[in-house]
């Protein structure tokens, strides 16, 4: 009678994995925060949101700087150091009574939370897993909607009833809670333990490079390598179009006709149907390849942008809306999958970390970009539309520059590539 196969232990660290990128979805739940902390403290709305832009420009700094870090001091010692200062940083802020303390948190956590969740979950999926990828990466980043989807339902009423500082300490302790506890079961490589990658080529298992030594590019051959410039480009300008928008989306659909209320609706289930379209284009990277389901997610993000400038007033309810909710759902998912399956799809698990914390930090410089681009837009016209239809043009170019920055990364020459990385963008493929 056979022995029944080991499960992978790639698995369990997809797990962990979901808990780590939960946390990130924190994010989403501090607008709740806006009237009752502006309100007690007497501060204008604007000048208390600022920490939250403050939080949205550091990962600028954070990301290469824990790109560069993870692989000195692993993927535990980053999650203990940067989860336990994210999780203190919303801890202290239940305890504040002046702006500026809140500024000074907006930094230290836009510090930390990026290494704790988006960066050591894109490591540990890059490195842990060659087959079904992007479905691992799918479902761990959904916890983001998943989590925030649930804190939802119950923060708003605990701020009425009890008060922002136990919301705010609550807070903290749930990313401590998602966190801390997964450091014992958490490598960076499957080599840390004697395996393969989940998938890898049985083949590759008798092959003479050394288990510790992951296939891919040097940070130096990439940097030197104008597809890595031109996929960093690409995801500028898909970020400024499609992520950048999220900002003005409400004001834009009030400006149309549409109700507060309703708009509160839209937002609510687009977050929610982000659950399902980040796991849906992560299968479909498995099953038509990186570029292909990459594009994919660019038409539904323009198609979205286009059927922003048809909305008139017409219910959540009805085809137009429903249309829009779902495009822009899969559209949106871009800036949490493809970044990390697009520079591992094209260089390698070698230097991963170092190379996708600088691209996502120039990716953040579009969402940085987008907000003031559509405000000026609608500074000069009285309306979103034009800037919407010149973002249609930024995902065109985004898809142009992707497919000419993969096919240029693959005639990088073979010395720099290992044996192990021509089999594995194969199997990509």
């Amino acid at each position: 009678m056979m022995m029944k196969k080991k499960i992978h232990r790639a698995w369990l660290l997809l797990a962990c994995s979901c808990l780590l990128a939960a946390p990130l979805g924190t994010i989403t739940l501090l607008s709740f925060f806006t009237l009752p902390v502006s309100t007690d403290l007497e501060v204008p709305r604007a000048a208390f949101t600022l920490y939250t832009s403050i939080m949205s420009l550091m990962p600028l700094v954070s990301m290469p700087f824990w790109g560069r870090m993870l692989p000195r001091i692993g993927v535990r010692a980053t999650v203990a150091i940067s989860g336990t200062g994210a999780g203190l940083a919303f801890i202290a802020m239940s305890y504040f009574t002046s702006l500026w303390q809140f500024y000074v948190a907006g930094i230290v956590i836009g510090l930390t939370l990026p290494g704790c969740s988006l960066l050591s979950v894109s490591v540990i999926i890059t490195n842990w897993f060659e087959r079904r990828r992007g479905m691992a990466m799918g479902i761990a980043v959904a916890f983001t909607g998943v989590y925030s989807a649930i804190a939802s339902t119950f923060l708003p009423g605990m701020i009425m009833e009890a008060g922002w500082q136990p919301a705010y300490l609550l807070l903290g302790i749930v990313v401590l809670a998602l966190t801390i506890p997964t450091i014992p079961f958490l490598h960076s490589q499957p080599s840390e333990v004697g395996l393969k990658p989940y998938g890898a080529k049985e083949e590759e298992t008798s092959s003479t490079q050394p288990l510790d030594a992951p296939p891919g590019i040097t940070t130096r051959a990439a940097y030197r390598s104008i597809s890595f410039w031109l996929i960093c480009t690409g995801m500028f300008f898909a970020n400024a179009a499609i992520t950048g928008f999220i900002q003005h989306a409400p004001a834009h659909l009030v400006s149309k006709g549409i109700s507060p209320v309703e708009v509160g609706t839209f937002i609510s289930l687009c977050m929610l149907c982000m659950i399902g379209a980040k796991i849906i284009l992560g299968w479909l990277n498995d099953r038509i390849g990186t570029v292909n389901s990459n594009l994919v997610c660019l038409f539904f993000g323009s198609v979205a942008l286009l059927l922003f400038t048809q909305i008139d007033g017409q219910p959540v309810i009805s085809v137009t809306v429903i249309a829009l909710l779902v495009a822009y759902a899969f559209g949106y998912a871009y800036q949490t999958i493809f970044p990390a399956l697009l520079i591992s799809r094209m260089f390698g698990a070698k230097d991963f970390a170092t190379l996708y914390g600088t691209a996502f930090a120039l990716a953040c410089l579009g969402v940085a970009s987008g907000p003031p681009l559509f405000g000026t837009s609608y500074d000069l016209t009285g309306s979103y539309d034009t800037m919407l239809l010149v973002g249609i043009g930024f995902v065109a170019i985004s898809a142009a520059l992707t497919v000419i920055a993969v096919r240029l990364s693959d005639r990088i020459p073979k010395t720099i590539l290992t044996s192990q990385t021509t089999d594995t963008v194969a199997s990509i493929n």
